[in-house]
Order: C-alpha cells, then sequence, then structure tokens
C-alpha cells in the first residue's frame, strides 16, 4: 500500500468540453471525488498527476483548495486514445476498512525466452481493475512472464490470485502474447524447440480461445 497527499483546486462542475478542454490547455486535468454527500469537481495539475500515477499511489489525501483532507482512492482514470496522456479522473472518498474498486498497475517481469527466441512481444493490460480492502490495496501487481515462449498467450485468468484481492475485469482478457515476427524463419521455441510455424498456430489457437472466452 503506498500513500500519499494531493491538494487539487475547486473547478466548476461543468463537464462541458469547452471547459475541459481550456484546462488541459493549461496543463490541468478535470477531476470528480465521490463520497456520501455531493460529488465534488476539482481539477490538478497533469505533471504531478502523472508522477502519482507513475509511482503506483493507492490511497490519497486529497485536500480541495484549504478543505478538509479526504481519504480517497482512484475510482477510474480515462486516458486519451492517441497520445496516451490522462484526461480525466475519479476519485472515490473510502474508509481504511472499507471495501473498494480501483484501478492498480500491471507490472511484467523477467527477461522472456520467447523474445530472446525473436519473438515479439505485445502488452494488452498494463492496469488492472481490482476489488479489495482499503488498507490492502496492492501498490503494484506483478506477474513473472519468464518462461512464456513463443506463440504463447498470457491471459487474466493466468494470474496467481492475491491474497485478499479480486480481479474484475474479464477473465478472457489477453494480458500479453509473444508472437512471431511476420516472415520469420527458422525460429524455435526455447522451451521444446517446436518449429515457429507451429508455435504461430498455436498462438492463433490460444489467441482464438481467449477471444471466444471474452465475448462467451
Amino acid at each position: 500500500m503506498s500513500r500519499t497527499s494531493l491538494v487539487v483546486q475547486k473547478r466548476d462542475a461543468s463537464g462541458k468540453s469547452p471547459v475541459a478542454r481550456r484546462l488541459r490547455k493549461e496543463g490541468l486535468v478535470p477531476g470528480v471525488v465521490y463520497g456520501a454527500s455531493t460529488p465534488e469537481s476539482f481539477s490538478v495539475g497533469y505533471l504531478e498527476l502523472n508522477a502519482m500515477l507513475r509511482k503506483g499511489v493507492t490511497l490519497v489525501d486529497l485536500e480541495i483548495e484549504g478543505g478538509d483532507k479526504k481519504l480517497t482512492v482512484i475510482k477510474d482514470y480515462q486516458v486519451h486514445p492517441v497520445r496516451g496522456n490522462v484526461v480525466h479522473i475519479d476519485l472515490q472518498e473510502v474508509t481504511m476498512n472499507q471495501t473498494v474498486r480501483t484501478v492498480v498497475q500491471l507490472q511484467l517481469v523477467g527477461e522472456n525466452i520467447g523474445v530472446k527466441a525473436g519473438g515479439i512481444i505485445t502488452q494488452g493490460m498494463r492496469e488492472l481493475h481490482i476489488e479489495s480492502q482499503a488498507d490492502a490495496i496492492p501498490e503494484v501487481i506483478e506477474h513473472d512472464i519468464t518462461n512464456l515462449d513463443l506463440g504463447e498467450v498470457l491471459i487474466l485468468r493466468d494470474l496467481p490470485v492475491q491474497p485478499g484481492v479480486t480481479y474484475l475485469d474479464d477473465p478472457g482478457n489477453m494480458i500479453v502474447t509473444i508472437s512471431i515476427p511476420r516472415g520469420a524463419k527458422g525460429l524455435k521455441r526455447a522451451s521444446d524447440g517446436t518449429p515457429e510455424g507451429d508455435a504461430a498456430a498455436a498462438a492463433d489457437e490460444a489467441a482464438a480461445q481467449a477471444a471466444g472466452d471474452s465475448e462467451a
């Protein structure tokens, strides 16, 4: 669990696009904190917010323009589909013993054998929506992909269960795949020496299975 303080500016509750665009031009990100009473709108500096998200902060002591601090968690945030910058954030007021829903970073670790064999790694998920008690939210969820080989796919249901944590995303969602470069010749799986053509077929089958599970 990681905790930080964040001082933000109160803003007009209007969610109209021109207002949001003006804030972003000024280097600010619009946000809303939800609690027992009426939701409160605020704006926060992009650089400050981005630094907080990069650190994997799970609990935020939020202060809106000199008001009382609120203990909050990150409920959700939206990222620009092209530029990749955060364009809006939602926080949820909580108590330490409350069960909450939040977003945590997914970090893949290990020197992958499939990449060493010439494969291309594609990561489909970089954060996870979870449910957990507020005082037990993990800073980050790590998974070792050292042994993920050519043509193999890792989906959400393959992740080990974290104590006290429930994954809320679709269990069939693709986390990472190790694919064969188009036109590549002579590649073999590091684990069993399977030729690249068979590995590619296995990857297609695994990806199709994951997609079918997601739609089910």
